[in-house]
């Protein structure tokens, strides 16, 4: 019997690459990389990856929001 994955992937949280994050904040990826580096933009690593967890990100971009 398998289990059906729908229902927990809704749970789980999404986390985007910095390609997936260029395309929907409309930014070139080098710009990604620069606001990482100077910790303009929220984000983790995993190994060797820069990976940015969506909340979080929607939360960053609201407006008032301290960086």
């Amino acid at each position: 019997m398998t289990a059906n994955r729908g229902s927990t992937n809704e749970s789980q949280p999404k986390f985007l690459n910095v390609k997936e994050l260029s395309e929907l904040l409309r930014i070139k990826t080098r710009t990604i990389y620069e606001m990482v580096s100077q910790g303009r933009i929220p984000y983790r690593k995993a190994g060797d990856r820069t990976i940015f967890l969506l909340d979080e990100i929607l939360e960053w971009t609201r407006p008032n929001e301290k960086r």
